[in-house]
Parts: C-alpha cells; structure tokens; sequence
C-alpha cells in the first residue's frame, strides 16, 4: 500500500511545485484533479504484476483506473462547454495524445480479460509482451497529455521532476527485481486516496488561507 500512496501523492505533489495556489475554478481543477489521479493508477498498475493471486486485483484495479478517467473526460465535458471544442478537429496535438491514451486504456483492460485473451493469444510470454508494450504507449500518451498542456506543469523542472518519477514508477521494480507483493486492497485504496486527493488538488487551489 506504500508504493500506492507515494505514487498518487507523489504525482500531485509534482503539480504544486511552481504555483500552488493557482487554479482554473472549482469545476476544471476538481476535473482534472480526477486526471491526475487516473494518471497515478497507471502507473500503480505498472508496478502490481497480473499473475498468480494478483491477477483479480490488477483486473479490478484496472477498470476502478478506467472509472476514474471516463470521471476525468466526461466531467469537464459536462461541465465546461469550452471543452468540446478541444476535441474537435483541429484540437491540439495534447488533447489527441490524451484521447489516444484513453482509448489504449480501454483496449489494454478488455483484451486482457480471459474470454478475449485466449482467442488473441494462446501462448502468455507473448500476451505478457503485448499488453506491457500497451501498457506504456497509454501512459506515454497520457504523460504527453498532461505534460504539454502545462496546466498544472508550467515549469521545466516541474516537467522534469514528472518524467523522473514516471521512469522511477515504471522501471524501478525491474531493477529492483522485486513487485508490490498483495493488493487485494488497492481498488479500495485507491479509490478512498483518490477521491482525497482530488479534493485536496481542487481545494488548495480555490479556498483562499
């Protein structure tokens, strides 16, 4: 549970480093507060493997992740006319990255159930290959999404600071040689730590001290 909490913690903290009382309203900084932290469980997922007793809690943690980012999407969609046009042709090329990575995101989750997985592949080195390729291209996309848009990133080292715990999240363990060891509980986790966050990202940035 302690690499859960570094990794959302750690991913919001990035965001207040430059400006921390500096927000759009109530309404956008809650939003993409949720994008923060769906970006967070991306890379949680990165670190608790998909085999043996893990295998129901990575599915489930994945789709409660896939929850948070249809939140992030439809949100600011409902609540900020302005955004539509942010998804139209000509949008730029941030918003196409973030798209891309959601419908990765979707893809990634549904393909890896047993029913579709067996039909696509019979042999699990080269489902395992596939779906960790995946994988990354959804938080690339993801990443670039966030990090030039530069809402919350303004600065370089606030970008640079992003990227170094991106790679920290995402190839630490494989040098490590070791996984999160049970995360039966992360879904429940990451939801009640999300949720906090979200408001902690919003509130810092709209209730005046």
């Amino acid at each position: 549970m302690k690499s859960l909490v570094f990794t959302i913690t750690s991913v919001l903290f990035v965001s207040f480093l430059a400006t921390p009382g500096l927000g759009a309203g109530w309404a956008w900084d809650v939003g993409n507060g949720f994008g923060f932290v769906a970006f967070a469980g991306l890379l949680y997922l990165s670190k608790i493997g998909g085999s043996g007793r893990n295998v129901r809690a990575h599915q489930l943690l994945g789709f409660v992740v896939l929850g948070v980012t249809v939140t992030h999407v439809y949100w600011l969609l409902l609540l900020d006319a302005a955004v539509i046009e942010y998804v139209k042709p000509g949008a730029p090329l941030y918003m196409w990255t973030g798209i891309a990575g959601f419908l990765m995101l979707v893809v990634l989750i549904f393909i890896s159930l047993p029913e579709y997985r067996l039909r696509l592949h019979k042999r699990y080195a080269l489902f395992k290959f596939w779906h960790l390729g995946l994988a990354l291209l959804t938080i690339i996309g993801a990443g670039h999404h966030i990090v030039v848009s530069g809402f919350y990133l303004g600065e370089p080292y606030q970008v640079a600071l992003f990227l170094l715990l991106v790679a920290i999240v995402f190839f630490g363990d494989s040098f490590l040689g070791k996984r999160e060891a049970d995360t039966r509980q992360s879904s429940w986790v990451f939801l009640g730590l999300g949720v906090f966050c979200v408001a902690a990202f919003a509130g810092i940035r709209n209730v005046p001290f």
